[in-house]
C-alpha cells in the first residue's frame, strides 16, 4: 500500500523552488546554504518531532539522461525533496512539524513556489504539503512494526548487550546468571535515549 508500511508512514514531498530568473539572490542557493547548515543527530530540528524515524532534505537540480534507450526528460524547475518515515498518520505529523519547528519550516519552504507562509495558519501549511505529496513505495525504515521509542531502546539493548557479553567471558554459570538478571533490571530502568542519538544512562551492573 503506497505511503504506509506496517506502522510506518512514508512521506515524500516535491516542491518547486522559485526561479533564479525572477529572484536575486537565487532561491536555490539560499536554500542549499540553509540546508547544508542544519544540525544533524540529536540537534536536528526533526528530533523535536518525536515520531520521526528518518528525515532528509535535498535539492533536485534535474533528471539525467541514462542512455539511448531512455527518453530524455528535463525538469522545468529545481525541486526541494523532503522525505520522512514516521509513526502515525500524516495529519498528526504535519501538526507536530508546525508546532515544533516553525522557524525551520519558514526558512526552508519560503524559497518554494506557492508556499503560503506560516502566518496563514496550520491548515494552509498542511494543504500545501499535501498538494506537493507524491506516493511513497520505498521506505528507509528497516523495521515497520516498532515505534521510534521501541527502536531506540532496542538499539540501546543491542549495544550494551555486546559489552555485557565481552565483560562476562569465562564467568561461572551461577555468577553469569546473576549478572544477567542485574543487566536486564538495569535495562528496564534505563531511560529511553533521546531521538537522534543512542547515548543513554545504562547502569553497568553485572560487569
Amino acid at each position: 500500500m503506497p505511503n504506509i508500511n506496517g506502522n510506518t508512514y512514508g512521506l515524500t514531498i516535491l516542491c518547486p523552488i522559485k526561479s533564479w530568473r525572477t529572484h536575486n539572490p537565487a532561491p536555490e542557493q539560499l536554500l542549499r546554504k540553509y540546508i547544508d547548515g542544519m544540525p544533524n543527530g540529536s540537534a536536528s530540528p526533526f528530533t523535536r518531532v518525536r515520531s520521526t524515524h528518518f528525515a532528509r532534505l535535498t535539492i533536485i537540480d534535474n533528471v539525467y539522461f541514462e542512455g539511448a534507450t531512455a527518453r530524455e526528460d528535463h525538469l522545468k524547475s529545481q525541486y526541494l525533496w523532503f522525505n520522512s518515515n514516521f509513526d502515525g498518520d500524516l495529519e498528526n505529523y504535519l501538526d507536530d512539524m508546525f508546532l515544533q519547528m516553525p522557524t525551520e519550516i519558514e526558512e526552508i519552504w519560503k524559497h518554494c513556489v506557492a508556499f503560503p507562509g506560516l502566518e496563514n495558519g496550520r491548515d494552509e501549511w498542511k494543504r500545501y504539503m499535501i498538494r506537493c505529496q507524491v506516493k511513497t513505495t520505498f521506505f528507509f525504515a528497516a523495521v515497520n512494526d516498532m515505534t521510534v521509542e521501541e527502536m531506540l531502546r532496542a538499539l540501546m539493548l543491542q549495544r550494551e548487550f555486546s559489552s555485557f557479553v565481552a565483560r562476562n567471558q569465562g564467568v561461572p554459570a551461577a555468577e553469569l546468571q546473576q549478572n544477567f538478571k542485574e543487566f536486564m533490571a538495569a535495562y528496564r530502568e534505563a531511560p529511553t535515549p533521546e531521538p537522534g542519538t543512542i547515548d543513554y544512562k545504562f547502569s553497568r551492573q553485572g560487569a
